[in-house]
């Protein structure tokens, strides 16, 4: 029974992390320090998809299915979701390409906010106008 509830747990947990892996970045556009979690999801994101590097997370599911009675996976846990349902498993190269323009549009906009915050903290020296009225 304790095993079945981690292995659901563990699922779950693995598509918020699939989850923040795609969309992580549109989360830093207001809190710029989620890529300091970010980053290194991505890297592993992309470090697992060119070599076959197998997921700690799926290795603890396939322990807790394991340890719980269920049968586990044969197969990686993207493989077993994801594949011929989100996408074309024919077409597993176009599905890689879109979630990189997702991580990359996400940190394009991240990058826009940061600048966008920091000329907004930007004091402007005395004496050169900042082009506003004053009516004190």
């Amino acid at each position: 029974m304790i095993g079945q509830l981690l292995a659901y747990f563990l699922l779950c947990f693995h598509f918020v992390v699939l989850g923040f892996l795609i969309f992580g970045g549109f989360l830093a556009w207001r809190w710029p320090r989620v890529l300091l979690a970010h980053f290194p999801l991505v890297v592993w994101g992309v470090l697992s998809s060119v070599f076959p590097l197998d997921c700690p997370i799926t290795a603890a599911e396939n322990w807790a299915r394991g340890i719980g009675g269920l049968p586990q996976y044969d197969r990686g846990f993207v493989e077993t979701y994801l594949a011929g349902v989100v996408y074309d498993p024919d077409h597993v190269n176009h599905f890689r390409a879109a979630m990189a323009l997702f991580v990359l549009a996400g940190w394009a906009g991240a990058w826009w906010c940061a600048r966008r915050r920091a000329a907004r903290r930007t004091p402007v020296p005395a004496g050169t106008g900042n082009g506003r009225i004053s009516l004190r």
